[in-house]
C-alpha cells in the first residue's frame, strides 16, 4: 500500500489536486490527511502511463498483432471496468449494457459485450431490466478494491473471471 499526496496523485491522473479530492469524495475513496492509496487511482480517473524506454521494433500495430487471446481478454475486461469506474457507474447509477462496448475497435466490440456478461456473472456488475428498456448494468460498489486491482493490472483472484480470461 503506497500512499501518494494529492499533488502526486493529481500529476499521475493529469488533474488538479482539488479535482482528485472531489473524485475521492464522490466515489467514497478515503483521502485523509491529503493522502490517497496508489491502488485506487484507476477508480478516480485514467492513470497516466509510466514513461518506459521504447524497445526496438515495438510499434502499436506489431504489439497488438502479437497479443494472445488471454491478453486481449484481460485488456478488454480492464477497459470495460476502467470506463465504468471513471464515469462513476456504480450501482444504482447504471449504463445501457451495449454502451459498455462503445469506443472499442470493431473487432473488440463483441468481446467487450462478452466481457460485460462475464463480469456480471462474476459479481462485478449488477444488471437490471425495467421499463421496457434493454438491460442496464452498474458496478458493484462493495467490490471497489477488487475492481481497482483488476484495472491496475493485478492478477484477478476471482476464479470465474480467471477461467473466462483463460478460456481464450
Amino acid at each position: 500500500m503506497t500512499l501518494l499526496t494529492l499533488p502526486e496523485a493529481a500529476e499521475r491522473l493529469e488533474m488538479s489536486p482539488l479535482q482528485v479530492a472531489v473524485q475521492c469524495a464522490l466515489r467514497g475513496v478515503p483521502c485523509t490527511g491529503g493522502l490517497v492509496d496508489e491502488e485506487v487511482l484507476p477508480v478516480l480517473g485514467t492513470v497516466r502511463a509510466a514513461t518506459v524506454e521504447a524497445a526496438p521494433e515495438s510499434g502499436s500495430e506489431s504489439s497488438l498483432a502479437e497479443e494472445t487471446d488471454q491478453e486481449r481478454r484481460e485488456r478488454v475486461v480492464r477497459r470495460v471496468l476502467e470506463k465504468m469506474a471513471t464515469m462513476g457507474k456504480y450501482w444504482p447509477a447504471h449504463a445501457d449494457k451495449r454502451a459498455t462496448a462503445r469506443g472499442f475497435d470493431g473487432s473488440d466490440i463483441g468481446l467487450a459485450l462478452d466481457a460485460t456478461d462475464a463480469l456480471r456473472e462474476c459479481g462485478y456488475l449488477i444488471e437490471e431490466t425495467r421499463g421496457g428498456r434493454g438491460p442496464r448494468v452498474g458496478l458493484d460498489g462493495s467490490r471497489r478494491r477488487e475492481i481497482a486491482d483488476v484495472i491496475a493490472g493485478h492478477p484477478t483472484t476471482n476464479k470465474q473471471l480467471r477461467e473466462w480470461i483463460d478460456r481464450g
